[in-house]
């Protein structure tokens, strides 16, 4: 099932990653696994990243965050402030 209109086009206009984006899934079966993000699906709900180990595999891109620098110092910079 694909879709709704509204969802693609909001997707394809204001898209959370680009082509080439540093990703890591934060959630599900394969979470804290890295990749490059690589595309939207034909279902915008999925996309498409190519993982560490080489592999293009399809996640729900609700479980992509980006794992750029920035993103990984302000996770160290959160744990700290718990601690």
């Amino acid at each position: 099932m694909f879709s709704e209109p509204s969802r693609i086009a909001d997707a394809i206009n204001n898209p959370r990653f680009h082509s080439g984006d540093r990703v890591i899934l934060a959630k599900g079966p394969y979470k804290y696994t890295r990749g490059i993000f690589l595309a939207l699906k034909q279902d915008v709900k999925w996309a498409a990243i190519r993982e560490s180990n080489g592999v293009a595999n399809s996640h729900p891109v609700d479980w992509l965050r980006s794992d750029s620098d920035e993103s990984r110092a302000d996770a160290t910079i959160g744990r700290k402030a718990i601690q």
